[in-house]
């Protein structure tokens, strides 16, 4: 299961699938196992795979939050639009700053819900969710608020030295 690990997080997920599917039986009490298949058929776009496999991993640990991302886009390819808004909910619960949830919840909001099926692409399937691109923008955003907060710093340090000596640096 190393190298699947390895060409998932590479964005090789027909690699993953080639090399996980034969193993289903070996590995059924492993909910990791199923969460690389069901997301590795979900980013390729196959969405019946992708909810078995996910559906079966959440069956292992019925706590795991990274299942719930896959399950609620799930919903909202299905058009059922009020589970996937439920689960959102539920994660926000037990997380109000969780950013997936909410840009579900703002994907929800912001299109019309009888268009809403027909609009989830597999692009915007991919924003919804915890793959690799995301974790990236997420590390961005993270670098330029600390990028922020230490320019901050600096100003506030030198704006102390230059009170308390009286000489600009």
């Amino acid at each position: 299961m190393i190298s699947a690990a390895k060409y998932f997080q590479q964005g090789n997920f027909d690699k993953v699938i080639r090399i996980l599917e034969p193993q289903v039986f070996e590995h059924r009490d492993d909910w990791k196992f199923y969460s690389y298949l069901g997301y590795s058929s979900l980013y390729t776009g196959d969405f019946i795979k992708a909810n078995s496999y996910l559906q079966r991993a959440l069956q292992i640990n019925p706590s795991a939050i990274e299942l719930m991302y896959g399950i609620a886009v799930l919903h909202l390819k299905k058009g059922e639009n009020a589970d996937a808004v439920r689960i959102w909910l539920h994660i926000l619960h037990k997380n109000p700053d969780d950013i997936f949830a909410k840009e579900g919840l703002d994907f929800i909001n912001s299109t019309d819900s009888k268009q809403l099926a027909g609009f989830l692409t597999l692009k915007k399937c991919r924003s919804l969710l915890p793959c690799r691109d995301n974790r990236k923008k997420f590390l961005i955003k993270v670098g330029i608020v600390g990028g922020i907060l230490l320019v901050a710093l600096l100003v506030t340090v030198i704006a102390a030295v230059t009170c308390k000596t009286g000489e600009v640096l």
